[in-house]
């Protein structure tokens, strides 16, 4: 009878003065929610006594093994009634009672946690859970058996004013109508928005449901706002007016609140409803949402012209050229893969992003992650073939950056030199939707900078000195190229110690062969590792690319005009006339030029690459036209891409070595130049609407006749002095012909050829 008497009061004390205290928060990946003593964002464990009466928790334990309970011991403290204590999980192990320190970390990944008494005995212990930035995990209400997710974490206090709304569907794809439901965990006031404002009290309050439906034939609204001043007054193409109605989703945001204030967080959701939805997109699906005044308003707008906008500077003013940090807005990103499941959800900051095409109707946005958003990074492998998943900021880039229509130029040139010793921007179209309505095809790349070179070249980033032009080493590197004829061999060998010979070979390789004419004066950008690395160049933005064939690079970048200042001014194009001065670099340039064209430049190699790019993008191209009136049409598309790219990467290694073989006076070079002119004069489409261009495969066509005959041998066309250059296209529009066949001919002094061309509607 007194054992029994012993065992039960043990098991009473144990019961008041254990099981009474529990773990009742904690958080594994803390950035910004709460500092120790030293300034450090250290993770976190909080405890809470539930009962009625003070515990002393001398030698209590916490743990991250449950093999070794007394991992980390507490020191003499007593615990008062209904209260917190506060243990930091930062692995430096103090036992100060001013702040406790534990000797283990949590892992981010997701560990259980141990509580015990002094005796050894679990007390409490957690699941093992995946916690995302500033997210912890607590019992809500305090001490109870109810665990969530909390986005308003509460370190040292109660988790009682932390609101955690449900939804009765999730946000993404949806094949019909449904009513949402919205349930509050205590039952505070839900207020909602559905433009993309922030849910205050004065929103919309929400009462049993809210019904969500296709929103497809309600009127356009944030992509009627004009984005552009009238063409003439820009490079680029102006904004127009939608050919219709555009895709529409729901975008939902939505908040409760408590005697003013705010009690959960910001909850933001997007859902795309329709019959066939799941199966419409064949891209990723990236939803933003802001205030329309962070884009479109004419003071604070970044996305309009604005009251920046100078007609007497059209070219280089607006609010979409405004830079810096009082230029970023708050926006939420959602991102759906292909399959539609929610990849991320979070807050961000964006910027425009980009030169000149920050005047393009479609802009390219600069997304970034911050602590002050809520999450210190966008954890997701955005670009499938990096190995990163972990992203503090990257570029969603218009379509329209290209110099002519084919919108996929400079992610065909990247894609294709990619192989060799080069730095690169990786891609993933997306289907992009702001604001709940359907803004059109844009690709996420790589921003070039200092986080750049960390995840791909493993470098911690305050390692990496990165400049986009001249600094003080690399100035220092000119003036001795200025000051030490490269002709002499221990002069070139210094400068191998300062430059990645075989990295800056490979990269000038690559834009001499896509002939990209904005550079060398722009689109530079170069690095090195701080101490003693060397400089190695980056390609980007080779939209300026694909020009004629056989154009002769060599003489562009080594063009030496004072008077010049783009694109080829002579600080720019002076490393490489001073590199040639030295014979070893000669024979080291020639020679790897013809090992990348016997390899990564052949034209069955580089077709391959165009063709599988093309086909990522062809399921979305007939809507991205209809929503942008950009490209001109689907088989304008089409057809600029077989003459604007197909062409050149047939043509372009014939014309790369009759060009290197000219400048360097070679009678040999390794590498067989082969090219099929079969087709002297393409015409294409064909068949066609009476729209259709030629494209000259041939020698130049001077002082021509051009006519076109029916089959009846009547002549329904002809012009005189006609011009075509090799390698150059003219468009024609004969569309107030009959259907019918014709026979084009082309005569001159040099030159006859006939085709036939099939005019059908």
């Amino acid at each position: 009878m007194k054992e029994t008497l012993i065992i039960c009061l043990l098991y009473f004390a144990i019961y008041v003065n254990g099981q009474s205290l529990v773990i009742n928060e904690f958080m594994a990946k803390n950035t910004s929610t709460i500092k120790d003593e030293d300034g450090d964002f250290s993770d976190w464990i909080e405890l809470y006594n539930t009962t009625n009466s003070a515990i002393n928790i001398r030698n209590y334990g916490l743990s991250d093994d449950k093999d070794d309970l007394k991992k980390w011991i507490f020191p003499e403290i007593t615990l008062l009634p209904h209260n917190y204590i506060l243990v930091f999980a930062s692995g430096k192990n103090i036992l100060d009672t001013t702040e406790l320190h534990t000797n283990f970390k949590i892992s981010s990944s997701g560990e259980a946690l141990y509580l015990s008494n002094n005796i050894g005995t679990i007390l409490d212990q957690t699941k093992s859970v995946s916690l995302s930035t500033d997210e912890s995990y607590g019992r809500i209400p305090d001490g109870e058996t109810n665990w969530l997710v909390i986005n308003t974490p509460s370190p040292n206090s109660s988790n009682n004013s932390s609101n955690n709304l449900f939804f009765s569907h999730s946000e993404g794809f949806h094949t019909s109508s449904f009513s949402l439901i919205i349930n509050s965990l205590i039952g505070d006031t839900i207020f909602y928005t559905l433009n993309g404002d922030l849910p205050t009290e004065s929103a919309n309050i929400y009462t049993d449901s809210i019904f969500i439906k296709n929103k497809n034939a309600q009127p356009n609204i944030f992509s009627e706002i004009p984005t552009t001043p009238k063409q003439d007054l820009i490079s680029y193409k102006s904004w127009q007016s939608p050919a219709d109605k555009i895709d529409k989703a729901t975008i939902l945001r939505c908040a409760s609140y408590k005697n003013g204030i705010r009690t959960s967080e910001i909850y933001t959701k997007t859902f795309f409803v329709g019959n066939e939805i799941e199966d419409k997109y064949s891209l990723p699906v990236l939803s933003l949402i802001t205030e329309k005044e962070n884009l479109f308003n004419v003071d604070t707008g970044i996305y309009v012209p604005g009251v920046n906008f100078d007609v007497n500077d059209p070219q280089w003013t607006g609010n979409y050229f405004m830079q810096g940090d009082d230029w970023e807005r708050n926006i939420h990103i959602e991102y759906f893969d292909k399959e539609g499941n929610l990849g991320f959800s979070q807050n961000a900051g964006v910027r425009i992003h980009g030169g000149k095409t920050r005047q393009a109707s479609q802009k390219s946005f600069r997304l970034y992650a911050r602590n002050e958003y809520g999450k210190e990074y966008f954890n997701y492998k955005l670009l499938p073939k990096r190995q990163t998943e972990k992203y503090k900021r990257f570029i969603l880039r218009t379509t329209m950056g290209a110099w002519g229509n084919t919108i996929i130029k400079d992610v065909v040139a990247q894609n294709i030199a990619s192989p060799l010793n080069i730095d690169y921007q990786e891609f993933q179209p997306v289907i992009v939707y702001l604001n709940g309505e359907y803004w059109g095809i844009q690709t996420i790349r790589d921003r070039i900078d200092e986080r750049y070179i960390e995840y791909t070249h493993n470098i911690d980033k305050d390692l990496v000195e990165f400049q986009k032009w001249h600094n003080i080493d690399y100035n220092n590197l000119t003036k001795y190229i200025e000051n030490n004829n490269l002709s002499l061999n221990k002069n070139y060998n210094y400068v191998l110690t300062k430059i990645d010979i075989d990295n800056y070979i490979d990269y000038t390789i690559a834009e001499l062969f896509f002939t990209n004419y904005d550079w060398p004066s722009n689109n530079i950008k170069f690095w090195k590792e701080i101490d003693n690395g060397k400089w190695r160049w980056v390609l980007y933005d080779l939209d300026g690319g694909f020009g004629r064939a056989n154009k002769n690079m060599l003489k562009h970048a080594t063009v030496n005009d004072p008077s010049i200042t783009w694109p080829n001014s002579p600080s720019s194009t002076f490393l490489f006339r001073n590199l040639l001065k030295s014979e070893l670099f000669k024979a080291h340039f020639i020679e790897r030029y013809a090992e990348i064209l016997n390899n990564e430049f052949r034209v069955d190699v580089m077709k391959a690459k165009l063709d599988s790019i093309k086909k990522i993008y062809n399921p979305e191209m007939m809507d991205h036209i209809k929503r942008w009136n950009y490209p001109d049409s689907f088989n304008s598309w089409e057809n600029d891409i077989e003459s604007d790219l197909l062409y050149f990467l047939e043509r372009r290694p014939c014309g790369a070595t009759d060009n290197l073989m000219a400048f360097f006076d070679l009678t040999n070079f390794n590498f067989e130049c082969e090219i099929d002119n079969t087709n002297n004069l393409v015409v294409a489409p064909n068949p066609n609407n009476g729209n259709f261009f030629l494209f000259n495969n041939s020698i130049d066509i001077i002082n021509a006749t051009i006519t076109l005959t029916n089959i009846n041998g009547q002549v329904v066309f002809k012009q005189h002095n006609f011009n075509l250059k090799k390698y150059e296209k003219k468009y024609f529009d004969l569309s107030d012909l009959v259907n019918n066949v014709f026979i084009l001919q082309i005569m001159a002094d040099n030159y006859n050829e006939q085709q036939k061309i099939i005019i059908m509607r």
